[in-house]
């Protein structure tokens, strides 16, 4: 049995999670951002947002716990209907869209930029980016550790097999396993 201070404890906990929960959707409400009043967000987030940011966050959007979100000056993130992503990186300084009902897995990483660089003499760039756009169509399942980079499109009805690059568009009704074409689904 739980003591009274244990059970205290708790509540003190959960109620302290919900204020952070319930500042953390604040960010999400930038002039400009449609944000559904059904948008979940579980605890211990990190979350980046410049008040510039724009968000199209449709119903039943599920933004679970120990996520890390940037969405920087005038970048977009879109996220569609009924969509769950849970541990995942989201890197958007240009254009993210993500479709509906689609499962975001553990560890999965979706950046919509690189660091720009030079080849003589070689320079990597720390704050210089080539900053593009990243469409994940509807239905779509990325297992563990997924790293999706800038200007992929990838279609409906997809999964991304665990530890995949996705650096290149998948099309609609594919399976990847490390960005090979395993199987087309014929619908």
């Amino acid at each position: 049995m739980r003591s009274a201070l244990g059970l205290l404890f708790i509540k003190l906990k959960n109620f302290a999670n919900l204020c952070i929960i319930s500042n953390q959707r604040k960010a999400f409400s930038t002039p400009g951002s449609s944000v559904h009043p059904s948008f979940k967000i579980g605890p211990e987030n990190f979350f980046d947002i410049s008040t510039d940011a724009k968000f199209d966050i449709k119903e039943n959007v599920m933004i679970n716990q120990f996520n890390f979100v940037t969405v920087k000056s005038n970048a977009k993130l879109s996220i569609g209907k009924n969509t769950y992503i849970t541990r995942a990186t989201i890197s958007c300084l240009g254009e993210v869209s993500i479709g509906e009902n689609c499962i975001l897995g553990e560890g999965m990483k979706i950046f919509d930029h690189n660091h720009q660089y030079t080849k003589v003499p070689f320079s990597v760039s720390k704050t210089d980016f080539n900053i593009g756009k990243v469409k994940m169509g509807n239905n779509v399942w990325t297992g563990a550790n997924v790293v999706i980079l800038k200007d992929v499109t990838i279609g409906n009805n997809v999964i991304l097999g665990a530890g995949c690059v996705i650096h290149k568009d998948v099309p609609d009704n594919s399976i990847i396993i490390n960005q090979q074409t395993l199987n087309t689904i014929s619908l």
